[in-house]
């Protein structure tokens, strides 16, 4: 049997590639594959390509939602449309707020000065049971 593949969705910049080398080393203790656009490919159609086919294909899908950021929403409209269990971060010390949309969701709140936690909750929220079905029980840990 194959491992579950996880899609990370984080901002192209360095803050959001320390959220992504956290969560993917998270998941792959855990024993998931984590498919991401990696490589050489430039920006434009065929990256937006690329990133649209590894969302197609992932089991589950992981969103930094902490900064208004059109790739990251764009990315996780395309996953919502195609109804893919999405698990939601947030920096509590972004300065931003969640928009209107996504204001009533769950969400994983993190410090970004300690990304050991954020690991640990990415570890202990995405199990999967038996049956092969996601559970992604989220702890009440929405933002003020």
């Amino acid at each position: 049997m194959q491992p579950s593949q996880v899609f990370i969705i984080a901002p192209y910049d360095p803050d959001g590639q320390r959220v992504q080398d956290t969560v993917r080393q998270a998941i792959e203790e855990a024993g998931f594959e984590v498919v991401q656009n990696v490589g050489n490919v430039r920006p434009g159609a065929v990256l937006a390509s690329s990133v649209l086919d590894g969302i197609r294909g992932a089991d589950l899908i992981i969103a930094d939602v902490s900064r208004p950021n059109p790739n990251v929403f764009y990315e996780m409209g395309f996953a919502h449309a195609l109804r893919k269990p999405t698990i939601l971060l947030f920096d509590i010390k972004s300065g931003s707020s969640l928009p209107s949309d996504l204001a009533g969701l769950e969400y994983i709140a993190y410090d970004p000065t300690n990304f050991r936690r954020l690991a640990d909750l990415v570890r202990t929220i995405t199990r999967r049971p038996n049956d092969g079905a996601w559970i992604v029980p989220l702890p009440a840990v929405r933002g003020s």
